[in-house]
């Protein structure tokens, strides 16, 4: 079993009033997979990620990189500034 860890920022965080969140699977995902195991287990953040990015290891991904379990993992959502 694959324990991943993905870490939460923002309006991502307040929504799931976490600041990360931890799903599991059998096999090792893509980083689409990752997001849709997010989205199942915690329904809050759907619309954080249909228009949020994955960054792995600090650099964003495409949808189908292979996640490990052990990378850091964290959704990047939408920001703005002044």
């Amino acid at each position: 079993m694959h324990q991943y860890t993905i870490l939460l920022f923002g309006p991502a965080a307040a929504a799931a009033k976490l600041n990360r969140v931890v799903v599991e699977s059998a096999d090792l995902c893509s980083a689409d997979q990752l997001k849709d195991l997010v989205s199942l287990q915690f329904p809050d953040l759907d619309v954080y990620l249909q228009a949020g990015r994955l960054a792995v290891n600090q650099s964003f991904v495409a949808g189908d990189t292979t996640v490990l379990a052990d990378d850091e993992t964290a959704l990047i959502t939408m920001v703005s500034g002044g």
